[in-house]
C-alpha cells in the first residue's frame, strides 16, 4: 500500500481531536501523520484535497443481520403481528430459509454497499440462512472483500430446525473460524440465536467448541418476553442467568438487545462484562420496549450501537438512542453526550479487539478508517459540539461520505464506491429479490 495524503480539512474526532484545518497522512493501514496548517510534501503519495469538509473516524455497526438486505418491500397484505413472536415467525423466519447461497452474497454486497456509503468500515454480522448454511459465511466474506469492508462473522446457532440444521450451523462457525478468518479484516464469534430457541445440549455442545476456538459469543439476549418467559418456564431462572451457566456471558461476547433484563440479571451482567449491542430503531419497530442503557453504563457494563438489520445509519441510531431514553424516561436530558460517546468508544474497542488495531480516533498510530463527510458547519463547530453537528446534520441535510478508507484504502470516494458498478450490482439483486420472494 502507497502513501495517502488529506489536506486542508477539517479534522475531529468524539474523543479529544479537533483542528479546524489540518492535515492526516495515511501510510499503509495505519495514521501516520496528523497537523494543522498545510500539509508536507510526500513523494509518490496520493493527495486529496479536503476543501475544509469534515474528516472524522469510519464508523463500526455492533450488531447487524446484512441478510435482510433484500427484504425491502416484501411484507405482504396480510402481515399482520400481533407480537415479537409473530414478526419472526411470519417474516424472518420464513425470510432466511428462503435464501440460497447466492442470495446471502448479494444481499451482503448490497447491505455491505449501503454501510459504506454511510460511512461504516467495520460490521458485527449476525447470519441466519437455514437452506444453505456450509460455506454462507464465505459468502458473505466474499461480499465484504469486493467492497474492502472489515467484518466480524458468525452463524446463528438454533433448535428451531431440527438437530441436522443445527450441527451445520456449529460447523458453520467452526469452519469459517479455523478456515477464513484475516488478521485485521476478517474476525469471528461464535453465533447463537437467543436461549428461547437453544436447549441445554446444543449450548453445551457450542460451549465446547467456542472454548476450543478461544472464541466469543454473538447472540440475542432478552429482546422480547418470549425469551424470559421460555427460560422461567423451562429452567426456572432467566435468560441471563441461564446463558450464564453455559460461559456466554463472557467480556469476548456480543449480546445483542438486552431489553427484558431484572435488577439481578444486570448485576450479573456487570459482573461478567460481555458487550451488550443498543439497537433502539429495531426495537421501536417491533415494539419489543427499551433497554435500560443508563443504568447500563453506570453499572460499567459496556454497551455498544448496532442496527439489526434495521439499516445502517449509525448516526441515526445514535440520535435514535437518545430519543428513545428520552421518551421512555419522561426525561429530555437522558441519554447525554457522555453516554452517547461511551457507546461509540464500545463499539471501537470491538474493533480494536477483532481486528488488533485501534479504531475511533484521528491520530497516529490508529487505523486508517477514515470518512471525508460532504458537510460544511453552518454554525461554529468545535470539540464541545461535534456530537450535536453530526447528529443534527444527520437530521436536517443527511450525512453524505465523499471519500471513505478502510485500512488505508480508498474504498469511496466523490461519494461513489471504487471498482464496482452499483447499478448493476442493484439490478441484480432485484432479480433474485424476486425469486426469493415466492419463496416467502
Amino acid at each position: 500500500m502507497g502513501l495517502i495524503v488529506i489536506e486542508r480539512a477539517r479534522i475531529a474526532d468524539l474523543f479529544g481531536t479537533y483542528l479546524d484545518s489540518g492535515y492526516v497522512v495515511v501510510e499503509g493501514e495505519k495514521i501516520a501523520k496528523v497537523g494543522t496548517g498545510p500539509a508536507p510534501e510526500i513523494p509518490g503519495a496520493k493527495r486529496i484535497d479536503a476543501q475544509g469538509f469534515l474528516l472524522t473516524p469510519a464508523l463500526v455497526n455492533a450488531h447487524a443481520h446484512l441478510y435482510s438486505s433484500l427484504a425491502r418491500g416484501i411484507f405482504p397484505r396480510e402481515f399482520a403481528p400481533k407480537s415479537f413472536g409473530q414478526i419472526l415467525e411470519q417474516l424472518w423466519w420464513k425470510l432466511d430459509r428462503a435464501l440460497d447461497l447466492e442470495d446471502v452474497y448479494l444481499s451482503a454486497l448490497v447491505g455491505g454497499l449501503a454501510h459504506l456509503k454511510r460511512g461504516v468500515s467495520v460490521i458485527f454480522d449476525h447470519h441466519a440462512s437455514p437452506n444453505a448454511i456450509l460455506g454462507s459465511l464465505s459468502q458473505i466474506k466474499r461480499a465484504l472483500s469486493e467492497l474492502g469492508l472489515r467484518g466480524d462473522l458468525c452463524y446463528e446457532v438454533t433448535d428451531r430446525g431440527g438437530p441436522k440444521e443445527r450441527d451445520l450451523g456449529i460447523e458453520e462457525n467452526v469452519r469459517f473460524a479455523k478456515e477464513e478468518r484475516v488478521l485485521g479484516r476478517f474476525s469471528s464469534h461464535f453465533g447463537l440465536h437467543a436461549s428461547f430457541t437453544l436447549s441445554n445440549e446444543t449450548l453445551e455442545r457450542c460451549r465446547s467448541e467456542a472454548e476450543r476456538l478461544g472464541i466469543g459469543y454473538h447472540s440475542h439476549l432478552a429482546e422480547g418476553k418470549e425469551d424470559p418467559l421460555d427460560a422461567l418456564q423451562k429452567y426456572g431462572m432467566r435468560t441471563a442467568e441461564r446463558l450464564d451457566q453455559f460461559g456466554i456471558l463472557q467480556e469476548s461476547s456480543i449480546l445483542a438487545h438486552g431489553i427484558q433484563l431484572s435488577q439481578a440479571e444486570l448485576e450479573l451482567l456487570s459482573e461478567r462484562k460481555p458487550t451488550i449491542a443498543h439497537n433502539p430503531r429495531s426495537n421501536m419497530n417491533n415494539a419489543v420496549g427499551a433497554a435500560q442503557v443508563e443504568k447500563m453504563v453506570a453499572r460499567g457494563i459496556p454497551v455498544a450501537l448496532g442496527t439489526d438489520g434495521f439499516g445502517c445509519d449509525m448516526w441515526g441510531e445514535l440520535l435514535s438512542a437518545r430519543l428513545l431514553a428520552h421518551h421512555a424516561e419522561a426525561n429530555p436530558v437522558a441519554f447525554g453526550d457522555d453516554v452517547a460517546k461511551k457507546l461509540l468508544h464500545e463499539n471501537y474497542l470491538l474493533a480494536e479487539r477483532a481486528f488488533g488495531v485501534p479504531f475511533g480516533k484521528v491520530a497516529p498510530g490508529y487505523a486508517a478508517d477514515l470518512v471525508l463527510w460532504d458537510y460544511l458547519p453552518p454554525t461554529p463547530l468545535s470539540a464541545e459540539n461535534l456530537l450535536s453537528h453530526l447528529l443534527f446534520a444527520n437530521i436536517t441535510e443527511g450525512l453524505r461520505a465523499l471519500y471513505v478508507l478502510v485500512a488505508g484504502e480508498i474504498r469511496v470516494a466523490q461519494g461513489k464506491v471504487v471498482d464496482l458498478d452499483e447499478a448493476e450490482i442493484l439490478e441484480r439483486a432485484q432479480k433474485k429479490a424476486q425469486e426469493m420472494w415466492k419463496k416467502v
